[in-house]
């Protein structure tokens, strides 16, 4: 399925949620697809958003990006910092 976007799950409400873990998992999938540098765009992005939402925003541009709660925002999102 050419042009498909990679599936990466997470929970919002778990640590799986942390932004940087997902970024990990972003990475590990992209790097394997042989696509290392359109994880470089999206490091950048998401660590000048300026909330959680932003930067999942900017990541689910890339990916198909599932969170698993439900909930798509942890009870204290707050801004990404690098």
């Amino acid at each position: 399925m050419a042009g498909a976007k990679p599936r990466v799950e997470f929970d919002s409400r778990g640590e799986s949620g942390n932004i940087y873990c997902i970024l990990a998992r972003v990475r590990t999938v992209l790097r394997d697809l042989g696509r290392a540098g359109e994880y470089d765009e999206v490091y950048r992005a998401v660590t000048t958003s300026g909330s959680y939402r932003e930067a999942l925003g900017h990541i689910r541009e890339k990916v198909d990006l599932v969170d698993l709660d439900g909930g798509g925002e942890p009870p204290r999102a707050g801004k990404v910092r690098s």
